[in-house]
């Protein structure tokens, strides 16, 4: 599987409009009234909302691409992981509702060369989670039941790893 990745624009649009009416609605008292207690509260909210926007245009200029040998993301913070590094693999399920529908995966790949996170709103994100489940198994990185049951939501089965050799198996 080889591939280059993008999160779209439409897809980051509700992010961006998030970021700019939150720090609109928390900016302003501040510029308007000037600073006092609460403004300063405020204005501290306001400039977690300006991180979140630029967090956000990161994303956007990223390109993540995917090859046999590893997965890079190319970008202003450009890393590299090889799959046979990958050491931790964990994929997280945020409901944006109480029956649980909607919602949004991240996945967070570590091992040696750094740590790439990704979400679900990159396209190509089912076929990057398949890989990456392929590499942790592979490489007998540990996954808890909740990443292997969001693994099999996506309809990616993973086999048990087998069990880490030990020390007497090494040493015979």
């Amino acid at each position: 599987m080889t591939g280059r990745y993008r999160y779209r624009t439409k897809d980051l649009f509700g992010d961006y409009a998030r970021a700019v009416a939150g720090a609109l609605i928390c900016l302003a008292p501040v510029v308007f009234v000037g600073s006092n207690g609460v403004t300063l509260g405020l204005a501290a909210v306001g400039l977690l909302f300006v991180a979140f926007g630029l967090r956000t245009a990161l994303r956007q200029v990223t390109e993540i691409v995917v090859d046999e040998q590893g997965i890079a993301a190319m970008g202003p913070l450009s890393r590299r992981l090889e799959w046979k590094a990958v050491q931790r693999v964990k994929l997280s399920y945020y409901a944006t509702r109480r029956d649980r529908q909607g919602g949004w995966m991240h996945m967070t790949l570590g091992g040696q060369g750094g740590t790439i996170r990704l979400d679900s709103a990159l396209e190509g994100f089912d076929d990057i989670a398949r890989r990456a489940g392929r590499a942790a198994t592979e490489n007998r990185a540990e996954l808890n039941e909740t990443t292997r049951a969001n693994f099999a939501a996506l309809d990616i089965v993973l086999p048990d790893a087998p069990a880490p050799a030990s020390a007497t198996d090494r040493a015979t």
